[in-house]
């Protein structure tokens, strides 16, 4: 009984985990006047991996191993590394002038979701082309298709904004006004293409969440917040599309759902349900 609590336990830590040690390492945010971004980087470098790794150890002693799905579990729980660089920036994109007096805190932000993205998409491939998961081909090729296409935005959408300091300083030269570049540069088009993303991306996890619990790799309370915030995260991109992202008041708190990192935040949990499952059984179709 002692035992069962104890994982009960860590799994709920291992699940606000990237939070815990972002709002730790979050003072030396290089947002904060004063902080050096280098420094920064070092922390959250050494931290995070530190983090992840007596985690990893912790969870090995715990719970038993799933040995067909060892890289998938364990690369989507890296995917804390990323998150734990994001939440200590404690702070949102800054898309004022000042954006061009530090462009590497915006490219750091895009580069660590590219890392992500990067954790997420071979993870996706080894599981969806893993032989011992006995999956039909139809829907093994159905989820393929989902990923291209919820992959491929990801990379559109992050190079677009890893881009945006480069994009405001071109947009300046030519004599244009600073106020007029943030509707230039991310335009309806670009808009629109992040929603049809969201889309992909959101009922690609969605499925992905209830095909590990089919097969019994996951307990329940992984289908259900990932379905909840998947669900979340369609109303979102569709509310976005049709506001032109001008939500309504008291709906505004939807844009949270709409963020590029909130699919990697459900992958992480999903890692985490992973590698807390005891015992695999059977994967069957």
């Amino acid at each position: 009984m002692l035992t069962k609590i104890l994982k009960i336990l860590v799994t709920i830590i291992l699940i606000i985990l990237p939070f815990l040690v972002g709002i730790f390492i979050a003072k030396y945010s290089p947002y904060l006047e004063g902080n050096n971004f280098t420094t920064y980087l070092w922390i959250w470098g050494i931290t995070s991996l530190v983090t992840t790794g007596v985690s990893l150890l912790l969870i090995k002693y715990l719970f038993q191993s799933v040995d067909s799905l060892f890289s998938t579990k364990v690369l989507l729980f890296l995917l804390a590394v990323p998150i734990i660089g994001i939440v200590g920036l404690a702070a949102p994109p800054d898309l004022s002038i000042n954006l061009l007096k530090h462009p590497e805190r915006e490219h750091f932000r895009y580069v660590l979701l590219l890392l992500a993205a990067v954790l997420f998409g071979i993870s996706f491939l080894l599981f969806f082309t893993n032989k011992k998961i006995i999956l039909t081909p139809k829907f093994r090729w159905v989820m393929i298709t989902l990923f291209i296409f919820a992959f491929g935005e990801l990379l559109y959408e992050l190079t677009h904004h890893y881009l945006y300091p480069e994009g405001l300083q071109s947009w300046l030269d030519q004599g244009n006004k600073m106020e007029d570049f943030g509707k230039a540069y991310d335009s309806f088009l670009v808009i629109t293409i992040g929603c049809i993303g969201r889309f992909f991306q959101f009922i690609l996890i969605a499925l992905f969440a209830f095909t590990l619990y089919q097969i019994r790799n996951v307990k329940i309370w992984s289908p259900v917040i990932s379905f909840i915030f998947c669900i979340l995260g369609i109303i979102s991109a569709a509310t976005v599309y049709f506001t032109h992202m001008s939500l309504p008041k008291g709906f505004e708190f939807l844009f949270l759902f709409f963020i590029p990192g909130i699919p990697f935040l459900v992958l992480y949990w999903i890692g985490v349900a992973l590698l807390t499952k005891d015992k695999e059984n059977k994967l069957i179709d």
